[in-house]
């Protein structure tokens, strides 16, 4: 059998594997694994994937089965597509949009086994199997559809992103732009010349790669838009704060926040002591309130979430297991709850900062739950031996502008040098009293 090498097959076998290898990078990465939108827009992207590979073993094979069947993947992979869109950008499936989708590809899926639907078209020389007719337009509808909306959540993204990931989101926005307007831009140009294939199918691989890429490097990214993490506050049942931390700018204080809780907890103490979450809203957003046995943990974001919900569940049983004897001793300070940034680094990892606007504010997680440059962390080695020590200085340079640490090994060196200085003249002169009194 002589096999079809056309041009339009080689892109495809790079276009096809560049996709199901992000796909699969994405599955892969302990990061990205478990975010239930992610779960649909990787399906979205396998099916988008299957489609390049089905096409090009279309076009080396020249069967007419498997170019309709190709065709049929961009059904599945713009339902997925738009229902892990929505999820992202307002954590549910349901949009104008899904249905119109779904509506549209039910006709698809009809139109892709009548007469006619593809068929065999000479292009620079070289015999390609195309989708033709109807059954192309309709696919056209659904790679524009895909592409804007690609492109939508691109932009919203990007212009709404905290500070801390702003340059992740401009790469994610790109990608999206890649494989959004330009790809479509060209895409029209097939029309008039039927090689701009190769170069729509490019940007789309392209595209598809940056975005999957950015997702892979920066998950916050799929957190940006469903809701705001405003603040997480930890007190035992005496109401004694253990652990108050800031994802924004708080209006509340924390002495104000915890009487707050105390007050709640008197008035909804039969719902609460039932083991159930309570969702309470405030002007600026909902508190989630659940009480454990030993402790009380309440959540602010911008809206209730039932994600939201769970990591509060999970962060709760956690935190009782982790200080278990802090707890049962009653200790009320709150240094010896600093572990508890381990947990939140767990559970609530994914949702970005929105409190920080410049290089030069604190960063806000301490000790050994945030990474510091590896040449910063070796000199820190250097010069505290001690572990505790260590932990506690790092800490306290973490919380600082990020420009100090250049300053405070500036000013040890100094004092290094001074010291030495004086220790060599201490030396010498204890050398020099010694040869007097010989």
């Amino acid at each position: 059998m002589v096999l079809n090498w056309t041009p339009e097959v080689i892109v495809e076998i790079f276009i096809g594997t560049i996709t199901l290898l992000a796909t699969l990078l994405m599955y892969i990465t302990p990061r990205t694994k478990n975010i239930r939108s992610l779960s649909y827009i990787r399906l979205g992207l396998f099916f988008m994937g299957m489609l390049f590979t089905l096409d090009l073993l279309a076009n080396l094979f020249l069967i007419t089965l498997l170019s309709r069947i190709s065709g049929l993947m961009l059904f599945p992979s713009a339902v997925f597509f738009v229902i892990g869109i929505n999820y992202t950008i307002k954590e549910t499936s349901n949009s104008p949009f899904l249905i119109i989708v779904v509506s549209l590809g039910v006709f698809y899926s009809y139109l892709a086994f009548q007469p006619g639907a593809v068929g065999f078209e000479l292009v620079g020389g070289h015999l390609n199997l195309n989708w033709i007719g109807l059954y192309e337009l309709v696919g056209s509808i659904f790679i524009f559809f895909v592409g804007s909306a690609s492109f939508y959540w691109g932009l919203k993204t990007w212009l709404n992103a905290p500070f801390l990931i702003k340059r992740e989101a401009l790469i994610f926005f790109i990608g999206t732009v890649i494989n959004g307007p330009l790809t479509l831009i060209i895409y029209l140009f097939y029309y008039w010349n039927p090689i701009f294939i190769l170069f729509a199918y490019a940007t789309t691989g392209l595209g598809n790669f940056i975005v999957c890429l950015a997702i892979i490097k920066e998950p916050k990214l799929l957190y940006i838009l469903p809701f705001t993490v405003i603040r997480l506050v930890v007190r035992d049942r005496e109401g004694n704060p253990l652990l108050d931390h800031d994802w924004s700018r708080s209006s509340l204080s924390e002495s104000i926040f915890t009487g707050f809780l105390n007050t709640v907890q008197l008035m909804s103490e039969e719902v609460i002591n039932m083991g159930g979450l309570l969702d309470i809203k405030l002007e600026e957003g909902i508190l989630t309130l659940y009480e454990s046995e030993k402790i009380t943990v309440g959540l602010v974001a911008s809206k209730s979430s039932k994600l939201l919900r769970e990591c509060v569940l999970q962060f709760t049983r956690d935190f009782e297991q982790k200080f278990e004897r802090e707890l049962k001793k009653q200790v009320k300070d709150i240094a010896q709850y600093e572990g508890a940034f381990e947990l939140i680094e767990k559970y609530f990892s994914n949702f970005p900062y929105t409190n920080i606007k410049s290089k030069k504010q604190p960063l806000l997680l301490t000790g050994k739950f945030v990474k510091i440059p590896l040449e910063i962390e070796n000199k820190l080695k250097s010069i505290f031996i001690d572990e505790k020590e260590y932990e506690t200085i790092k800490s306290e340079l973490l919380k600082s502008p990020l420009s100090f640490s250049s300053e405070f090994f500036t000013l040890y060196n100094d004092l290094m040098g001074e010291t030495k200085r004086i220790s060599e003249e201490k030396v010498q002169y204890m050398i020099d009293d010694t040869d007097l009194g010989k």
